[in-house]
This record gives C-alpha cells, sequence and structure tokens, in this order.
C-alpha cells in the first residue's frame, strides 16, 4: 500500500510537458485504436488479402528503418516541440491519403509518410517523457502513458467495432463495406490532427546555466552494451510481425466473428492492461524489471499457441488475452529499461536505433507471415512466431538475466556500460 501511495503521489508531481504529453496520448491512442482495429479490414474489404497486408505493413517499417537515423537528426535540430508537431501532421495526412484514393498504389505510397511521421513520433516520445520526469516520476510517467494508451484503445476498440455499422447504415452501405470502413477511419484520422494541439503549448526546458545540458544526438558510447541491450527488443519484434498486424484479421478468418466482437474483444483486452499496467511497474521494482519481463514474455507464447490451436472462441478468448495482454506489459518496462540504461547524450540514438531495429523486423516478418497467410500456411505463422519470441526470451535472459538482473536493479541510475561498483 505505501508503493501505491508513493507511485501516486509521484504521479501528481508531474511537470506540464508530461500533462500535456499525456494528453496528446488521449487523443492519439484512440486514432491508433481505430486504425488498427480497422484498418486491415478495410484493405480486404477492397478485394485485396492478406500479402497485401504484408505488403503495406513491409513498406512502413522499411521507411521507418531508413528514416529512424535522419529522425534522431531532425529531433536535434527541431527540439522536441516541433519534432514531435511535424510527426503527429505527418501520421495524420498518412491516415487520411488511403480514404481519399483507395488504390494500391496510394495504399503503398501514404505508407512513406506513415513511416517518416510515426517513427519521429516513437523516437521523440520516449526521450521526451524521460526529460520532463525526475528518476522518482519516471516509472509512474512511463506506466501511466501506458495505461491510457490502454483506457483509450479501450474506448476505441469498443466505439470502433460499431463505427462501421453506423456508417453503413447511415450511407445506406453494408457494415462491412469500403464505405462503411472509411467513415470510420475518417474519424481516427481527426483524432490524429486533434492530438498536435497539446504541443502547442509545451514549453522549452530552459538549462542550467552552470550545467551544459545534453541534447538529443546520434552517439553511441558503449556499441556492444547496447547491441545486447536492443537484441532481444528486435527479436522480439520479429514473433510480433508475424501475428499482430494480422490478429483482426486471424480473428475473423479461424473463429468468424463480427467486427462487432473483435473490437469487443480488443477492448477487453485494453481494458485487463489497464488494471494490471498499474501493478506492472511495483513488481518490476519487487522482482526485477529483467525477472518481469521474461516471466511475462513466457507465459505470453503459451497464449499465442492456445489461441492459434483453439477449437473453440472461450479458449481463443483466454489464449489472445494471455499472450496480447502480457506482452503489452512489457513494452513500457522495456522503454524504461533502454531509457535508464542509456547515457542522457545517448537516448535519442538509443531510440532510433531500436525503432529502427523493431520496424525492420516488424516488416519483414509481417511480409511473409501474410504470404504464408495468403497460401493457408497458418501452422508458420503460429510456429515463427512463437520461436522468434523464445529466441528473445532466452537473449533477455542471457544478458542481463541471473546476477545481471540484480545489478540492473542496483544500478538503475547509471547508464549501460559504465564500470560497476
Amino acid at each position: 500500500m505505501r508503493n501505491l501511495m508513493a507511485y501516486l503521489e509521484s504521479a501528481r508531481g508531474m511537470n506540464r510537458n508530461a500533462h500535456l504529453f499525456l494528453a496528446h496520448t488521449l487523443l492519439s491512442g484512440s486514432s491508433i485504436a481505430l486504425l488498427a482495429l480497422l484498418y486491415n479490414l478495410y484493405i480486404t474489404s477492397l478485394g485485396y488479402k492478406q500479402d497485401m497486408i504484408g505488403t503495406v505493413t513491409l513498406v512502413a517499417c522499411t521507411v521507418g528503418v531508413v528514416a529512424a537515423l535522419p529522425a534522431g537528426y531532425a529531433l536535434n535540430r527541431l527540439g522536441y516541440k516541433r519534432a514531435l508537431i511535424v510527426a503527429v501532421l505527418l501520421t495524420g495526412f498518412s491516415m487520411v491519403l488511403p480514404l481519399m484514393f483507395p488504390v494500391s498504389a496510394v495504399l503503398i505510397g501514404c505508407e512513406l509518410f506513415w513511416g517518416i511521421g510515426f517513427t519521429l513520433l516513437i523516437i521523440a516520445g520516449a526521450p521526451f517523457m524521460t526529460e520532463n520526469s525526475t528518476e522518482t516520476q519516471r516509472a509512474p510517467l512511463f506506466s501511466l502513458q501506458f495505461v491510457l494508451t490502454m483506457l483509450t484503445a479501450f474506448v476505441g476498440n469498443l466505439v470502433g467495432g460499431a463505427l462501421p455499422r453506423w456508417f453503413g447504415g447511415w450511407l445506406g452501405a453494408g457494415a462491412e463495406s469500403a464505405q462503411a470502413y472509411q467513415g470510420a477511419l475518417y474519424v481516427g484520422a481527426a483524432l490524429m490532427f486533434l492530438s498536435a494541439v497539446p504541443f502547442i503549448f509545451v514549453r522549452q526546458n530552459r538549462p542550467d546555466k552552470n550545467a551544459h545540458p545534453a541534447r538529443p544526438r546520434l552517439r553511441i558510447e558503449h556499441p556492444v552494451a547496447v547491441t545486447k541491450l536492443l537484441a532481444p527488443y528486435i527479436i522480439g519484434g520479429v514473433g510480433a510481425g508475424m501475428f499482430v498486424p494480422f490478429a483482426n484479421v486471424l480473428w475473423k478468418t479461424t473463429q468468424n466473428v463480427s467486427d462487432a466482437t473483435i473490437g469487443s474483444i480488443f477492448a477487453l483486452s485494453a481494458l485487463v492492461m489497464v488494471g494490471a499496467g498499474m501493478f506492472a511497474p511495483m513488481l518490476s521494482q519487487r522482482f526485477g524489471q529483467v525477472r518481469v519481463m521474461v516471466v511475462f514474455q513466457s507465459a505470453a507464447v503459451i497464449g499465442l499457441f492456445a489461441f492459434g490451436a483453439a477449437p473453440f472462441l472461450g479458449i481463443a478468448l483466454l489464449g489472445y488475452l494471455t499472450r496480447d495482454v502480457l506482452t503489452n506489459l512489457v513494452r513500457p518496462i522495456f522503454g524504461q529499461f533502454m531509457m535508464d540504461h542509456s547515457a542522457p547524450a545517448e537516448r535519442a540514438a538509443v531510440s532510433a536505433l531500436a525503432t529502427m531495429g523493431f520496424n525492420f523486423a516488424w516488416g519483414v516478418s509481417s511480409w511473409v507471415s501474410g504470404v504464408w497467410q495468403s497460401e493457408n500456411q497458418l501452422l508458420w505463422v503460429y510456429v515463427a512466431s512463437a520461436g522468434f519470441s523464445v529466441l528473445a526470451i532466452g537473449a533477455m535472459q542471457y544478458f542481463f538475466g541471473g546476477a545481471a538482473a540484480r545489478r540492473a536493479v542496483q544500478t538503475a541510475k547509471r547508464p549501460l556500460g559504465s564500470p560497476a561498483e
């Protein structure tokens, strides 16, 4: 109870910029929830198969890889405020284009804007939260941002599952028609554009007159240590890319459920994550970040197999929730882990490299998964996703488990690569 009260007290003391970032999260989280739920279904409603979903995902991720380092330089040149505004506007523009021009060339081409915009948003986000929080506020801020993302995902998925039916009735089209999905996705694009408004009011932090503040720049002083830090994250991206981009399509093709049901399932998953996300930082403080991440990801692999092999909806639902909730709970813990173990001057570079590696892994694996699914080779999808997840768990345990896990908890204030005490 004392830990919970201290957690809430540190959350109340966050500064103005942190509050504005959380306000952005409320709007952008709702937007991304709608996009994640409906965009792939929109693509299939246009007559395309899963290989097109894999292709657009690969293009977006490839652009993200190419754009990551330039985005890091742009962050250095623009500063956090302008970089975040530009990132949101580019992301919103990429969401509108395929709705206005629903042809294959535009579906693929708009991923250029998405890859640049969303990559810049991700690269700027974690360092921005780190720079605008104290050491005691950092874990609550990352956790609260995650919880708000899940709350907006709950609302976005619950409402988003019904939006195509509402727009279909209003437009005189079917609930699963392209026109119905377009109407719902326009709502998501509008929310993304609105999420830029809080950043207008961000205040640039004034540097200490007697100090030379570390500006975000692309410099790595401990490449071996950073490679170990990023390896589990990137390998895990391969496993995630096999399954996550197609979760809504897999629900529809394997369990034959409606859009509203898929939205309710996604909303339920987000709601469970809201409660669990409040306690994940406390668990990581009590047992160590590495141990919690290893246990969560191991249980998630079991959930993945339960979803893939389940003959009944109830078992599939339990497996999906286990995999989705636990995998997503690892994200804020890993994000904080990477930032805490990076020197202030290296954080932008570490964030950029993490985004590059994860995007590349996600993009290639999603393209392969789309091809397999188009050829009805679902078994390979589940086996490959689980296999790479296990490799990621092994890398985390090998590089940071055991004595390394205890040192990680004891030396969280020291950048990775510094000499041990």
